[in-house]
């Protein structure tokens, strides 16, 4: 093959923040024959995904699996918690916490802003004294700031949840399964994912969990929600017997969810959150190695997503191709009013230390190639050498 042309991957190392790469025992359900709806296997089986969710969210709440992305589970939040007239308050600090405004006002709430800079943390005791001068319905956060690759403080804003009549309303897609979450020890009330990310299943499916108080508020509402698909009050039956029907369930995303959940719980909580800590704190090592500088405030980097400042004369898009197009590697770029700005690296869910490694060596050819300078293999060598403890323990 020619200098300058572009082979065809068969297989691309897809490193963005969601969708992520998924283990082959999970494509290997995808492959299986369409099962029916009805039958007692995958009663068992969703049953089993329902149980594992609660596993994953560390709690006892009302478990739900919705077909549809993270975004339909941050609806469906809203839809039912959210009545005409209450007021929300929206914890923004990036591209999706900015979201959560414009759901609010489409099923007719009021919302208050409270707003940080992208790449900063949420402060608690701004939010606190925020829910103290009004009566909020409701207030949402982000726990992973995906576009930012910000992890707010989401255990003291659990504290604070605690104090008020408010729900708090978490959407961690970028977080839960890569990062600690414990919805019921934290005192959140609703809590949110999507099947793409840390879960390491493909899109097409949000998990939803909600405590006591968030399912009270829900069936105490005296308006009909407005969504009739995202009503949970139709979905609970479902949940506790899928031998009911509302909707026809994706029966394959399902189970390849389950196999997921499983992946999860062999690996076990406290050690998937321990490796994807691993992973973060190597790969941001490579990237200060060769120079680039990390966006998020330093010790509220994500453990999910590594996120740098482009370069200075280093065109990004222009970055980004020569490692999709010459070395099959996929990262993402920044959204919003940090297009241009930024690069996103997911390495979350099935990810593994091999793909941080190729990750790592195909973007400092790609920098060189564009006249950056650096040393080869440094951003390599910086993240072997962090990892070498994680390794090292048994």
């Amino acid at each position: 093959m020619g200098c300058g042309m572009s082979p065809r991957f068969e297989r691309e190392l897809l490193m963005i923040p969601g969708p992520t790469m998924v283990s082959p025992r999970v494509l290997r359900i995808l492959s299986k024959p369409v099962i029916s709806h009805w039958s007692e296997e995958f009663k068992e089986a969703f049953l089993e995904a329902l149980r594992l969710t609660q596993m994953l969210f560390q709690t006892e709440g009302h478990p739900f699996i919705l077909p549809g992305s993270g975004t339909l589970g941050m609806e469906a939040a809203i839809a039912n918690i959210v009545e005409p007239g209450d007021r929300v308050l929206c914890v923004e600090n990036g591209f999706f916490g900015e979201r959560w405004s414009e759901i609010v006002e489409a099923h007719g709430g009021v919302v208050d802003h409270l707003r940080f800079d992208w790449g900063q943390p949420i402060d608690p005791k701004l939010v606190e004294e925020r829910l103290q001068e009004a009566d909020y319905k409701a207030f949402t956060i982000e726990h992973v700031e995906t576009s930012t690759g910000v992890a707010n403080p989401l255990e003291e804003i659990g504290r604070i949840a605690r104090g008020t009549d408010a729900v708090c309303i978490v959407d961690s897609v970028c977080g839960v399964g890569g990062m600690p979450l414990k919805m019921d020890e934290w005192g959140l009330d609703l809590c949110l994912t999507g099947s793409q990310k840390a879960l390491g299943a493909p899109p097409g499916l949000a998990l939803l969990c909600l405590n006591d108080k968030a399912w009270s508020v829900v069936e105490r509402r005296e308006k009909p929600v407005a969504d009739y698909f995202a009503d949970l009050r139709r979905w609970g039956p479902v949940m506790r017997d899928p031998s009911g029907y509302f909707a026809t369930p994706p029966t394959g995303m399902i189970l390849g969810l389950l196999e997921a959940l499983r992946l999860i719980a062999e690996e076990g909580l406290e050690n998937r959150w321990r490796r994807h800590r691993a992973f973060s704190e190597a790969f941001r090592a490579g990237l200060e190695a060769i120079g680039l500088e990390s966006f998020p405030a330093r010790g509220y980097e994500a453990h999910t997503v590594s996120v740098a400042k482009v370069p200075e004369g280093i065109d990004d898009a222009e970055l980004r191709k020569i490692m999709r197009e010459r070395h099959g590697v996929i990262i993402a770029g920044g959204l919003g009013k940090l297009k241009g700005r930024i690069i996103r690296i997911g390495h979350m869910g099935s990810a593994t230390i091999t793909d941080l490694a190729a990750t790592m060596s195909s973007l400092e050819m790609a920098l060189k190639i564009l006249g950056y300078e650096l040393r080869l293999g440094a951003g390599v060598g910086a993240l072997e050498e962090r990892l070498l403890p994680y390794l090292s323990t048994p």
